[in-house]
C-alpha cells in the first residue's frame, strides 16, 4: 500500500532543524516500524515554514489511528517546531491529519494522534468491493450448483445404460427360458404320445403272427457334450418335427452293454412290453426298437424314427 505524508513546519523564530527525522504509523489492520523520511523535492528540509512530503510504501494499515514523530538532535539548534502531520492512502483517498503544534526535542518521540478528515474514494471501493464479492460468491454458488446437476445428470445416465443393460439381459434369459419351455411342452407331448402308444389306448393291441426269427432290440440314444444322454436329450421338436440338437449325436446299438442297456437279442423289450408286439409300433415283429428317458424304456415308433433317419430308418436302424 502507497501512502503520501505532509509535514508542516512552524513559521516562529528558529522553528526549522537539520536534523534527521523519523516517523512510524499504526492502524486498526497493522503498523509500520520506524523509518527516516526526507522530502525527494528539497535540498534542505524542514525549514521555517516548509511543508516538506513524500512517498512511502508498507502493509496496509487499514484506518490509522497514532503514530510517532521523532528527530536525532543533529546539527545546530535542532529543536523542531512542528504544526501537524498529514498523511493520504495513495489507492482510496483518505486523509487523516494529526496536530502537533509543538516543539519536538532531539530523540523525544512525540505521539501523534491521528483522525480522519477525508473518506476519498473509499466508500465507493468499499461498495464496490462488497459487489464484487457478493457476485464471486453467487457465481461460485452457481457454479457449484452446475456442477452438482451435471453429476446428478451423469448419474442418471449411468443407472439408465445399467438399467436397459440389465433389461436386455433379463429378456435373453426370458427367451432362453421361453424356448426351453417350449421344448419341455414338445418332449411332454411326446411322452404323452408314447404313453397313450404303450397303453394301448381303447384299441386292443394287434395280433401278429410270431417271427420265425428270435426277437432283437436295438438302442437309440444321445451323446451331448460327449457324453452319454436320453434320447429326448438330444432331439428338438419343431412344428412338429424331430430333429437333433446342434453338437449333440444320435447312436444306435444292438448290445446290451452300451447305451442305457435296453439292447440285446433278446433285450429289454419284454420286461417292458411283456407279450406285446414291436408291430404294434410300425416296426418289424422281431425287431423292437427303445429309447430311454433316463429311468426307463419307450417304445420308438416308426413315425419318430422316420424323422430321426429319414424316409428309409429300417435300412439306417436294422441293417
Amino acid at each position: 500500500m502507497r501512502y503520501r505524508w505532509e509535514i508542516r513546519t512552524g513559521d516562529t523564530w528558529y522553528a526549522g532543524t537539520d536534523a534527521n527525522v523519523f516517523v512510524s504509523l499504526a492502524g486498526d489492520k497493522g503498523s509500520m516500524k520506524e523509518m527516516e523520511i526526507n522530502d525527494p523535492d528539497s535540498n534542505n528540509d524542514w525549514e521555517k515554514g516548509d511543508i516538506n512530503h513524500g512517498i512511502f510504501e508498507t502493509a496496509d494499515l487499514g484506518n490509522l489511528t497514532t503514530g510517532t514523530l521523532r528527530h536525532d538532535g543533529a546539527g545546530a539548534s535542532p529543536d523542531w517546531t512542528v504544526d501537524y502531520v498529514k498523511i493520504t492512502n495513495d489507492e482510496d483517498g483518505r486523509v487523516w491529519l494529526a496536530g502537533v503544534n509543538t516543539e519536538i526535542k532531539g530523540n523525544q518521540p512525540y505521539r501523534l494522534v491521528f483522525r480522519l478528515t477525508d473518506r476519498g474514494q473509499y466508500d465507493e471501493m468499499q461498495r464496490r468491493a462488497r459487489e464484487d464479492a457478493t457476485k464471486r460468491a453467487q457465481d461460485d454458488e452457481d457454479a457449484q450448483a452446475k456442477a452438482e446437476e451435471d453429476q446428478a445428470d451423469r448419474e442418471a445416465a449411468a443407472q439408465e445404460r445399467q438399467y436397459r443393460k440389465e433389461l436386455e439381459r433379463q429378456k435373453r434369459q426370458m427367451n432362453l427360458e421361453l424356448q426351453k419351455a417350449k421344448q419341455e411342452a414338445e418332449l411332454a407331448k411326446l411322452r404323452a404320445q408314447i404313453d397313450a402308444t404303450r397303453g394301448g389306448g381303447q384299441t386292443p393291441p394287434l395280433t401278429i403272427p410270431p417271427s420265425s426269427g428270435a426277437l432283437r432290440t436295438f438302442e437309440v440314444f444321445g451323446i451331448v457334450g460327449g457324453r452319454l444322454a436320453p434320447l429326448t436329450s438330444a432331439i428338438t421338436s419343431s412344428g412338429g418335427r424331430w430333429t437333433v440338437n446342434p453338437g449333440a449325436s444320435v447312436m444306435l446299438t444292438e448290445l446290451p452293454t452300451e447305451g442305457f442297456g435296453l439292447a440285446g437279442s433278446p433285450g429289454r423289450w419284454a420286461t417292458v412290453y411283456g407279450s406285446r408286439s414291436p408291430a404294434e409300433f410300425g416296426l418289424d415283429a422281431d425287431k423292437a426298437v427303445m429309447a430311454s428317458d433316463g429311468s426307463r424304456g419307450w417304445a420308438l415308433p416308426a413315425t419318430l424314427l422316420a424323422q430321426i433317419f429319414g424316409a428309409n430308418w429300417r435300412q439306417a436302424v436294422y441293417y
